[in-house]
């Protein structure tokens, strides 16, 4: 679980299909979910220590929001996001070990939040978001298409991810920023929040390898280190899927 700080572009009308309720939206063959419901996270995260709360996203950005998951998801191959997401759901908030997230993930779902534009959930917040979660469902399901040995020897010397708690303590502590810093690339990590622990690394290359910040591939190029991070983690989804290349990944950054 974690907190990001923060059309490819298809048809909206062929890829995106609403019924009478907002919650019953499919977007690609996977239903994304507007509305609140009661009991949306796993029974054991309802539970103290983790005491999972969530407030119900405004009904008014529900079309935005359908229409940044279009963009987001019609990057992916419609077989690779039905065999690894089950369903995605929106709120305007939810918190986690009373820390409030941006994002998170169980087996096979997406949880995001969205409190609207003029609070910072951007466009290209909102979309970050999707591929930085969905990342960690794929790290998990294929572990050996990525090659962690490399990954961390392309950190500084002695360098050691800094937060037990994996992201948690990052958040709670004000240590969670996903902006790209040029001093941190010298070392290896893109933003401060990658710092926290691998997952949450690989999880912010994720998120600009198909939503880049503008910076992104001026620092691949200048940064020998996240350049390494970055040829590691296209082979990982390259391995997946060959349209995965470096060139596929670029072509995103003059759509951004």
């Amino acid at each position: 679980m974690k907190k990001i700080t923060f059309l490819i572009y298809g048809c909206l009308a062929a890829a995106l299909s609403v019924s009478a309720s907002p919650n019953d939206t499919l977007i690609n063959g996977i239903p994304v979910n507007f509305t609140y419901t009661s009991s949306p996270f796993p029974p054991d995260w309802q539970e103290a220590p983790i005491s999972a709360k969530a407030a119900p996203m405004s009904s008014a950005e529900a079309r935005r929001t359908a229409a940044v998951l279009v963009t987001a998801m019609n990057k992916y191959p419609a077989t690779m996001l039905k065999a690894n997401l089950k369903a995605v759901y929106f709120f305007k908030s939810m918190s986690f070990y009373n820390v409030g997230y941006g994002g998170t993930n169980s087996t096979d779902i997406l949880y995001l939040t969205n409190d609207g534009e003029e609070y910072g959930y951007t466009d290209t917040y909102l979309e970050q978001t999707f591929h930085h979660e969905f990342s960690s469902i794929l790290f998990r399901n294929f572990p050996k298409y990525l090659d962690t040995t490399a990954w961390q020897k392309a950190n500084a010397p002695g360098f050691i991810y800094n937060d037990p708690e994996a992201g948690v303590g990052a958040i709670r502590n004000g240590q969670s920023s996903q902006d790209p810093d040029s001093l941190l690339c010298m070392k290896g990590l893109l933003t401060q929040y990658a710092g926290s622990g691998i997952e949450n690394d690989i999880n912010t290359i994720a998120q600009n390898l198909f939503r880049p910040d503008p910076r992104f591939w001026r620092y691949v190029k200048k940064y020998p280190r996240i350049r390494i991070k970055t040829k590691l983690l296209i082979s990982f989804y390259h391995q997946y899927d060959p349209q995965f290349t470096e060139a596929y990944f670029r072509k995103f950054a003059t759509k951004s």
